[in-house]
């Protein structure tokens, strides 16, 4: 996919935020780097959603197996994962010990999301959208700030373990419904 042209192109309006966001927010972070979570995420949906793009229909298409590019994540789905929790846990994550679960649970999901892009592009033997800062930032990101907040004596030990499992229950439950979703569109189309 080329540089986007249009809203259509990135399925939305929020890449393009996403996208203009990343030098300033990487440059910030450059000097606080409590806000390396959130230039990280901003980089991943950059190459998964602005450039090179193509995530929402190489998800649906060939993750979820849909005939379709926009189910079972359209661009409103997209939007919610993306930006109120992507986003909002990115920040949270900035206070660090303070928000040592959202933290948690943010990480272990950047390492689930990165797990879906190796394991993916490994197995087809080439590339989809995000596999490079999947593993580029989000990875290490993920690892420093699961390290930090598991040495740090001010972050609850019970707040970060229960991020963790959320975390996990996010990645392995996200899924799940998903396919539930998709199922539930084949439904209703086959019957209009």
């Amino acid at each position: 996919m080329g540089f986007p042209r249009s809203v259509d192109d990135t399925h939305g309006r929020w890449p393009w935020v996403a996208a203009a966001a990343l030098v300033p927010v990487t440059a910030l972070a450059a000097r606080r780097p409590a806000w390396l979570p959130l230039a990280a995420l901003l980089a991943h949906q950059t190459e998964e959603w602005f450039w090179p793009g193509g995530f929402l229909p190489w998800f649906n298409r060939e993750i979820m197996r849909s005939p379709w590019d926009e189910e079972p994540i359209d661009r409103r789905i997209g939007l919610a994962i993306n930006v109120p929790f992507g986003w909002g846990f990115s920040v949270a994550a900035a206070a660090g010990p303070r928000a040592a679960g959202p933290a948690a649970l943010l990480y272990v999901s950047h390492l689930g999301n990165t797990g879906l892009h190796v394991s993916w592009a490994v197995r087809n033997r080439r590339y989809d959208p995000g596999t490079v800062t999947a593993l580029l930032t989000l990875t290490p990101v993920a690892v420093r700030g699961l390290h930090a907040l598991r040495r740090d004596p001010a972050a609850s030990e019970r707040a970060v373990r229960l991020g963790m499992a959320g975390g996990v229950a996010m990645s392995a439950g996200l899924p799940v419904l998903l396919r539930r979703r998709l199922r539930r569109r084949i439904a209703e189309r086959g019957r209009g």
